[in-house]
C-alpha cells in the first residue's frame, strides 16, 4: 500500500542532494498526516510538517519537494511571525506570492496553480500586502494551508502569546538552523546570491553572533554522541538529545592587525578566540595574525597559550592566510577583521566565516556582524 511518509522521505533526500540549503533545514520539520487539513495539502507550525496523505501521494517527486521547500520558506522568511494585526486571509496571499519566488529562484519544481506574479518578485511580504487588492481574500487561492500557524509552539495551547506571537524559542532555533544550513551547503558547493542575502538580513543583529559563530564551528566539527548526559542546550523545550563529546574541531583563525584595526578590537579578537578555545573538549586551530602579510603563526591545541600582543598594523591582505589555510586540514577559517582589505579573485573550498566589525560586506563567506556594544 502507497506510503506518504516514504515519498516525503524520498523528496527530503532529493532535496539534501540538490538544495542542500533547503535539505538541511527539511530534517527539522516532523512529518505528522492531518486528514482534515485544509486545504488538504501541506502545512507547518515551525516544528511539524503537517500533510494530507492524498496531497503527498497525487504529486510527482519534484512536485513533492517544492511543497516541502515552501513550508519551509514560510518560516524562514519569518511569516509565521510577521504578521502582527494586518489581515490574515489578505497576509497569506501575500506570504504565498513572497514564499513562491524564493522556492522558485532555488530550482524547485511547484504543483500548477500556485501563486505566482512577476510583479511582486524581490518584494517583502509588507510590500505585496500593501499592494494586493483589498478584496483578495479566497484563502482556497494559497497552496497551503496557514491556519496551522501558531499552533503547538510550546505546548500551551496554540502556542501563542496574549499579543498572537509565536514563542521567541521556535524563532530563535531556526536562526541557528539557517546559520546551520547556509555552512553545510557551502561544504557541498556555492550558496546562491538570493540564499545568501536572505541569510544575512535573517541573521544581523538579531541572533547572537556568538551563537552563530559557535554553530556554524560546531557543524562542522567531528563529534562523538552520547545518550547520557543529555544536550543541556535543549533541556528546557523538554526535549532530550544526544550529548557531545570528545568534540573536536580543526579549524584557521585569522586575526586583522592592520591600522584601521584599535587596539581595544585586537585584544577583543584575542579574547573570542580564547572563547573558541574554552568550547570545545579537543581542537587544533591555526592561528595567523596578519595586516598585509603574515606577522605571527602558530598551530594550538588544548592548554595551548595564545599570544598577548597582535602585531602588524600595516594595510590589509586577505589573500596569504587563505593561501595558507588552504594547505591545512581544516574544517573552516574565522577571519577577525573590518572587512577593509584585498580579497582574493577565487572564493576557497572550505566555509569562511567573517566577523566585521563594520558594514562592510565580503564577495563570498559568511558575514556576522560584531556587535558595537561589544564592550
Amino acid at each position: 500500500m502507497p506510503d506518504p511518509k516514504k515519498q516525503i522521505t524520498k523528496a527530503r533526500i532529493a532535496m539534501q542532494i540538490h538544495h542542500p540549503f533547503f535539505g538541511y533545514l527539511a530534517a527539522s520539520l516532523e512529518p505528522t498526516e492531518v486528514k482534515d487539513l485544509n486545504p488538504p495539502t501541506m502545512a507547518t507550525n515551525g516544528k511539524s510538517l503537517f500533510y494530507h496523505p492524498d496531497f503527498v501521494m497525487e504529486q510527482s517527486l519534484g512536485e513533492l519537494a517544492g511543497t516541502i521547500a515552501h513550508e519551509i520558506g514560510h518560516v524562514i522568511l519569518n511569516h509565521l511571525w510577521r504578521r502582527q494585526s494586518r489581515e490574515p486571509k489578505r497576509w497569506n496571499i501575500a506570504a504565498d506570492y513572497a514564499d513562491n519566488h524564493l522556492v522558485l529562484q532555488d530550482g524547485f519544481i511547484l504543483p500548477k496553480g500556485v501563486l505566482i506574479d512577476a510583479q511582486y518578485d524581490d518584494m517583502s511580504v509588507e510590500q505585496i500586502y500593501n499592494e494586493l487588492p483589498v478584496q483578495v481574500v479566497d484563502a482556497s487561492m494559497t497552496l497551503d494551508s496557514h491556519d496551522e500557524w501558531g499552533k503547538g509552539g510550546n505546548g500551551n495551547g496554540d502556542g501563542k502569546d496574549a499579543q498572537g506571537n509565536l514563542p521567541e524559542d521556535i524563532q530563535q532555533q531556526w536562526q541557528e538552523r539557517v546559520a546551520q544550513a547556509v555552512t553545510q551547503a557551502r561544504m557541498r558547493g556555492s550558496v546562491p546570491a538570493h540564499i545568501q542575502t536572505l541569510v544575512d538580513e535573517l541573521l544581523q543583529p538579531k541572533l547572537d553572533w556568538k551563537s552563530v559563530l559557535q554553530d556554524m564551528v560546531s557543524s562542522c566539527a567531528k563529534s562523538d554522541f552520547c545518550l547520557m548526559p543529555p544536550n543541556k542546550k535543549h533541556l528546557h523545550r523538554g526535549i532530550y538529545l544526544p550529548g557531545m563529546t570528545g568534540t573536536e574541531i580543526r579549524i584557521a583563525v585569522a586575526i586583522d592587525s592592520s591600522g584601521s584595526i584599535s587596539d581595544d578590537d585586537a585584544q577583543m579578537f584575542l579574547s573570542e578566540v580564547q572563547g573558541i578555545c574554552e568550547a570545545y573538549d579537543d581542537y587544533t586551530i591555526w592561528l595567523f595574525i596578519a595586516d598585509s602579510r603574515i606577522h605571527y603563526r602558530a598551530e594550538l591545541h588544548l592548554g595551548d597559550p595564545l599570544p598577548k600582543m597582535v602585531p602588524g598594523r600595516g594595510g590589509t591582505d586577505f589573500r596569504e592566510p587563505l593561501k595558507e589555510a588552504a594547505n591545512l586540514p581544516i574544517t573552516s577559517l574565522v577571519y577577525f577583521t573590518d572587512m577593509d582589505g584585498t580579497f582574493p579573485d577565487r572564493e576557497p573550498f572550505f566555509p569562511v566565516i567573517w566577523i566585521a566589525t563594520t558594514r562592510l560586506d565580503a564577495p563570498w563567506g559568511q558575514v556576522i556582524r560584531y556587535p558595537k556594544d561589544r564592550k
